[in-house]
């Protein structure tokens, strides 16, 4: 690989995980609620989920090899 993760960067990845789950949950409820800007707030969450994902799975992945 070109680049090593750290472990500092598997935390980061696991702390985006976190936050966007917790702004899934935070948006979701405020759709519900009827609350207007719940969508992006959904939006932004499951990008933090995605991203946090990939960047523990590339993590993964460097110390494999």
């Amino acid at each position: 690989m070109l680049f090593h993760f750290g472990k500092a960067a598997t935390a980061f990845g696991w702390l985006l995980i976190l936050v966007g789950i917790l702004y899934v949950a935070v948006g979701v409820r405020d759709a519900l609620a009827v609350i207007p800007g719940s969508l992006p707030r959904i939006l932004v969450g499951l990008v933090g989920v995605v991203v946090g994902s990939s960047i523990v799975r590339w993590a993964k992945r460097a110390r494999s090899e």
